[in-house]
């Protein structure tokens, strides 16, 4: 959360900074109802412009690392199942061989008498 207020704040401080030099330079203002907006309306329209461009690129940042967590946890489980499926036989050997070994060589142990 506090990266993001940074962002917002940062955002601000850029469209605020390129809103005077697009001014200074071109001489462009924000006409709303055929009239001007004065310097103190330009500035905050510039800042909801900015907060709202930081809120998109958070959106667009948070949909995109979203989408990528997906597609590799979706290729995890592709390649764990792929795998589960190509060597199935071996696990349920692997199984059977455990369950059918001989118990009392490796119960030995517990019948010693103390």
């Amino acid at each position: 959360m506090k990266n993001f207020l940074i962002a917002i704040v940062l955002a601000v401080i850029l469209v605020n900074c390129l809103g005077s030099v697009i001014d200074d330079w071109f001489g462009m203002h924000i006409v709303m109802s055929d009239e001007l907006l004065s310097p103190w309306e330009n500035l905050a329209a510039l800042s909801v412009i900015g907060v709202l461009l930081a809120v998109v690129g958070f959106v667009v940042a948070v949909s995109v690392l979203g989408t990528l967590l997906l597609a590799v946890g979706a290729v995890f489980l592709a390649l764990l199942a792929a795998g589960i499926g190509a060597f199935w036989p071996i696990v349920v050997l692997a199984i059977l061989i455990y369950a059918f070994k001989d118990r009392s060589k490796r119960d030995q142990h517990l019948n010693r008498p103390v």
